[in-house]
């Protein structure tokens, strides 16, 4: 994973009124870009795109990708998940950190055989992180706190960051994925999320010698088993993010298709 690094923001709100709506459309985060600039003949191309049809046929961008790749379908998604899941679970697990890699803020390096490789992430501005984790790893944050702004730092709970990283990564990213290659290549329903179900479990296994038992077990337990708890975007948006803790849990697909 690499990142587009946010160097400088810049929060502008009146100087008496200490309100910042009039400031909303000059404040500001300068990125680095250094990641585009790197000569390694590797294509990003973001999430959302890959489901746009080609300039010349009516078909998925990803198509082309999977044809390049000479992978079978089922093979292209394995890579592509243990690509995004990799670093994804293994910052959640080791450092309390959930980075919202949902279609809009990811960008996914593809080698000129439309192989992916690696992933670019921006936006960290509605990251979760769980404190105490990030804290025994030996690292310090000061939350920047604001009225309106949704908590992002959490000391007492690590579910809030957990349900970040599976309602963004999971359900918005890799389930979305998933839909749009099991209907192009008509798949049986459960082949690709056995497939996801797989990359979940094998990245967990990885990082089980770095990890606390406790704490593995659990999350191993919430991924592989719970229901998905995912945020409800529609109730949110009416009540105009009143609660940002509103939310629902899905059933588990790990538990709908078993080998």
């Amino acid at each position: 994973m690499e990142s587009l690094r946010e160097d400088v923001g810049i929060h502008y709100h009146h100087a008496v009124e200490q309100d910042d709506s009039a400031g909303r459309f000059i404040s500001v985060v300068f990125r680095c870009t250094n990641a585009y600039e790197k000569n390694d003949h590797l294509l990003p191309i973001t999430v959302a795109t890959l489901f746009t049809d080609l300039p010349y046929q009516p078909r998925p961008i990803f198509t082309e990708l999977i044809e390049k790749s000479g992978l079978t379908p089922q093979q292209w998604f394995n890579q592509y998940a243990t690509v995004i899941l990799t670093p994804c679970i293994s910052m959640f697990l080791l450092y309390g950190v959930a980075l919202e890699a949902h279609q809009q803020n990811t960008q996914v390096l593809f080698t000129v055989q439309g192989i992916p490789e690696k992933f670019l992430i921006r936006d960290y501005g509605d990251g979760r992180i769980f404190l105490p984790l990030l804290n025994q790893r030996g690292y310090q944050l000061q939350a920047y706190r604001w009225p309106g702004i949704l908590p992002t730092i959490f000391e007492e709970d690590i579910e809030p960051v957990r349900t970040f990283l599976i309602s963004a990564c999971l359900v918005c990213h890799l389930h979305e994925l998933a839909v749009h290659l099991t209907r192009f290549y008509r798949l049986t329903d459960h082949q690709l999320w056995l497939e996801l179900k797989t990359v979940v479990h094998d990245v967990f296994k990885q990082l089980q010698p770095r990890v606390d038992d406790n704490l593995w077990r659990h999350e191993y337990q919430m991924f592989m088993n719970e229901p998905w708890q995912t945020r409800s975007l529609l109730s949110m948006h009416i009540q105009q993010y009143t609660n940002y803790r509103i939310q629902h849990g899905l059933t588990n697909p790990f538990l709908l298709f078993q080998k």
